[in-house]
Formats: C-alpha cells, sequence, structure tokens
C-alpha cells in the first residue's frame, strides 16, 4: 500500500511558501504521493464559499512543488480532460514529468459539473467522447517518433513532440469515475482507476470489473493501479460537502462519513482496502492551516505509516 494526501482546499494555505513547506514535509517523512485537485472554470455561485472557486494551474502548482520535494510524487486527482486542448495539455505534462525528473501520476476524468461545461463552451454530452479521443491524442504524442492522428476533435500530422516524458512508455494515466463507460476507459486506455471515494466492498466490485475487461483485451490485470481517497482521521465538514457530487448512499458511501481515530481500526481499515485491490490511499484529516496539517502527517507517519504498509 501506498500512501498520500491532498493539498486542498488551496485557500487554507498563507501563500506558496506554505505549499511547499507542506509537500517538503510530505517527502521527508515518507508519503508517496500529493494529490492535486482541479477545476477550470466554476460559476461564480455568489453564496458559495471561495474554497469552490480558488483552483490552481496543475502543471504549474506541481512544477513548483517538484523544485522543493526529491521523490514525492504529483498525482491530479483529476484534470478534467474536456476542458483542455489535448495538444496543449500534453505539452505541459510532459514538460512537467521532465521537470520533475518523472514524478507525474495523471488522473484525469470526464467532468461532472455541467454549469462549468457551459462557461467553457464545451458540450457536456460530448464529454466522454471527448475524452477518451484526448487521452488518444495525447498518448499518442508522448510515444510516437513520427506522431499522428485524426479524430473527431483534434487532428494533427508531420509534427514533432519534444520533450518527451521520462517516463517509458509514458506517463500513467489513472482513470476517474466510477461505472460503464469510466471501467471501460481503464481497461482500453489506463494504467489504473482513482474511483476517488467508496467503501472496501464497492471498491473492489469495480476492481472485479475492470479486471475481466482488461483480460479480455488481452492487457494483464495484475499490475492494475487504485487509489482511493476513503481513509479518514478525523472530519472536515467543508471538504465533505464538497463531495458530496462523488458520494452516493449505501454502499458508495465513503468512510469519510465517520472518521477512522483508533489505531487497530485505522490498520484494520488499510487491510480492507488491500484486500479489496486498492494499491494508493490518500489520508484526510481535520485541519485549518498548514501548520495543522503538517502535524497530521507527522502524527500519521510516526504512528501508523510503518504498520500500514
Amino acid at each position: 500500500m501506498r500512501f498520500g494526501f491532498s493539498l486542498f482546499p488551496f485557500t487554507r494555505f498563507a501563500g506558496a511558501a506554505e505549499l511547499a513547506a507542506v509537500a517538503k514535509l510530505g517527502d521527508e517523512l515518507g508519503f508517496d504521493a500529493v494529490l492535486l485537485p482541479e477545476h477550470l472554470l466554476p460559476p461564480r455561485w455568489p453564496d458559495a464559499d471561495l474554497t469552490t472557486k480558488y483552483w490552481f494551474d496543475l502543471p504549474a502548482l506541481a512544477a513548483y512543488l517538484a523544485a522543493v520535494t526529491e521523490r514525492i510524487r504529483f498525482l491530479t486527482g483529476v484534470i478534467v480532460v474536456p476542458y483542455h486542448q489535448p495538444v496543449a495539455l500534453a505539452k505541459a505534462l510532459a514538460t512537467l514529468d521532465v521537470l520533475s525528473n518523472g514524478r507525474l501520476s495523471c488522473g484525469v476524468g470526464a467532468g461532472w459539473m455541467r454549469a462549468e461545461f457551459r462557461r467553457l463552451g464545451i458540450p457536456f454530452e460530448e464529454r466522454g467522447a471527448i475524452t477518451d479521443e484526448y487521452l488518444r491524442a495525447m498518448q499518442e504524442l508522448w510515444t510516437s517518433e513520427a506522431p499522428a492522428f485524426h479524430g473527431r476533435y483534434v487532428s494533427f500530422e508531420d509534427v514533432s513532440f519534444f520533450p518527451r516524458p521520462v517516463q517509458q512508455p509514458s506517463i500513467p494515466l489513472y482513470i476517474g469515475g466510477t461505472g460503464p463507460r469510466p471501467f471501460r476507459r481503464v481497461a482500453e486506455l489506463g494504467d489504473g482507476w482513482l474511483p476517488m471515494t467508496g467503501t472496501p466492498a464497492a471498491v473492489a466490485a469495480g476492481v472485479a470489473q475492470i479486471r475481466r475487461q482488461l483480460l479480455a483485451l488481452g492487457r494483464d490485470p495484475a499490475g492494475l493501479w487504485v487509489g482511493c481517497t476513503g481513509l479518514s482521521l478525523g472530519v472536515d465538514a467543508e471538504v465533505q460537502a464538497m463531495r458530496r457530487h462523488v458520494v452516493g448512499g449505501g454502499s458508495t458511501r465513503s468512510r469519510e462519513a465517520r472518521p477512522l481515530r483508533d489505531r487497530d481500526e485505522i490498520v484494520a481499515a488499510v487491510q480492507e482496502y488491500a484486500a479489496a485491490g486498492v494499491t494508493f490511499l490518500s489520508v484526510g484529516f481535520a485541519w485549518q492551516n498548514a501548520r495543522e496539517l503538517m502535524h497530521g502527517l507527522e502524527r500519521f507517519a510516526r504512528d501508523l505509516l510503518p504498520a500500514c504498509r
């Protein structure tokens, strides 16, 4: 099992120096990845908190953090693929992979916020088809000696694309979302699945479906990466409220509904997720500023990290 943490909400940091300090501490403590979420142009929402509107450009933020860290990876969680022109996004991510010496893991999704798609002028109903095509085009740019692609939404030929990613054969793509289309996308285009939230039982059911599809396509399911954000060690009401669009009722309810406090209970939960096929967990804390988040990271690394791996 690998472990990471999120820097969200970004509004809780006093500035870039605090973001860098937390990432550097996580690197030194042995965490495997820092999770970076995205929106691009959300509605104004006069009554909504600034947290719902304050989003960094992820490649720029990760490049900044890469300069002050050595081994921790940067997991986008997730880039909404239809929001971005694919050639420009492929260039930004390849550059980030080079600057971080191959420390990028790219969580990607088709998006869910209809109002944001409308403000960007992107057809919401076509987001799945756009995502599939953009991902194929990006992989072509990252891997081909002579990139060429002809699709409905993007086409190119007779082009050069350098630098290529450091990671070979390409930057890993972890597909966000749950359901038939995301599962198919994992099997056809992805290196892993990033369901975000879910009980071990719900995740295990999804993993089983994805593995069957991988086998049907002649791909080995043994190396499937599966990441969740369901290990909550404290109630963060603000973050919970923002995740209600992801977390449904019943079997899909995240463990964040009841935070884990007892050491044995936490270790048992990690074992449950591992048995379900999860290979990465993002740990959530109750925190309001950088100092509190750093304290939570230190406590987890000291008291739980050795027992949970």
